[in-house]
């Protein structure tokens, strides 16, 4: 009783939270509109660009594949470049396609008791359907907000990067959306002013004409000067069907970022270098996370699960 009342209170009480969601539950209709978990299997497309930022001056280098040597040119007459495969291979270093699984089960554990969207997210690994009992299925957590057409992102680092270890910095990150089934692009004309504002053609034609008296402006004929600039721009808008079920996931990007230090050591002190490749998702049924399986005798397990992880409770 007094949680039901101290949640009617900060309902009735605050004004933004009545602006942005009903002290209702969803409804089935708004739960399924919103819904977008299920097990989904990822591909990266393994194009990567690698930026260096040393004091604001970014150098940006595209390759294909995680092998070979980064050749960023030179910072303060020295030759800079990384090994990627060395890089990459270190224990403390997650690159773009090892941190994000390919075959992940995605759930929004909130949907049926807030009636807003903005969701929240967990994504858990997936790629090992059976574990062993009391062993914890890696997850991350995100956001999906169903008000911009089901656009995500998810936290991919920690607090705890610096110059002595390549653990990735809190602003690596991974996006993108969800895909609906039908949805379809559809391009028209607008008209914008110089300011981006709706405008109609024709529309301030002539003024400005005159004899221009004033501060600054001297005598004469000022025909033509005052008028406003109207273009026509494309405009391409996202159709998607009402109701329309999850196909999979588009336009992933997958960013993370480490310290100059800790990949180039003291020489880039300071500097940050970030990895990003892009994905696509496949929806591949409904929502079924990693089940825990009874311990054979005398099993020995290969991993135990870390304080942050969840382990899947399946009751």
């Amino acid at each position: 009783m007094t949680n039901r009342r101290t949640a009617l209170m900060l309902c009735s009480s605050s004004a933004l939270l009545l602006a942005t969601a009903s002290c209702l539950p969803p409804s089935s209709g708004e739960i399924a509109a919103r819904d977008i978990s299920g097990n989904y299997s990822l591909t990266y497309d393994n194009r990567l660009t690698l930026k260096l930022d040393v004091a604001g001056a970014v150098r940006e280098v595209t390759q294909d594949g995680y092998g070979g040597i980064v050749d960023f040119g030179e910072v303060n007459g020295q030759p800079v470049t990384l090994d990627l495969d060395a890089f990459c291979a270190r224990d403390d270093v997650d690159c773009p396609s090892e941190v994000l699984w390919s075959s992940v089960a995605i759930n929004q554990p909130q949907l049926a008791t807030r009636n807003i969207d903005l969701q929240e997210l967990v994504v858990v690994d997936n790629t090992i359907a059976e574990l062993p009992e009391g062993v914890g299925a890696e997850s991350l957590g995100g956001l999906v907000d169903h008000a911009q057409v089901d656009r995500f992102i998810i936290g991919l680092g920690g607090d705890g990067a610096n110059n002595d270890n390549c653990l990735a910095f809190a602003f690596s990150l991974a996006g993108g959306r969800f895909a609906r089934d039908g949805e379809s692009v559809e391009t028209s004309t607008v008209f914008r002013d110089e300011e981006n504002q709706p405008c109609s053609p024709g529309e301030g034609e002539g003024e400005g004409e005159g004899e221009g008296e004033g501060e600054g402006e001297g005598e004469g004929e000022g025909e033509g000067e005052g008028e406003s600039v109207c273009r026509a721009v494309d405009v391409r808008r996202l159709v998607i069907p009402p109701g329309a079920a999850v196909t999979g996931i588009v336009d992933g990007k997958v960013g993370m970022g480490f310290s100059g230090g800790c990949a180039f050591g003291p020489v880039l002190l300071g500097a940050t270098i970030t990895l990003e490749t892009g994905f696509v998702g496949e929806r591949t049924g409904d929502f079924a996370p990693p089940t825990a399986i009874e311990n054979p005798d005398n099993a020995v397990l290969d991993e135990v699960p870390e304080d942050d992880e969840i382990v899947v409770d399946e009751g």
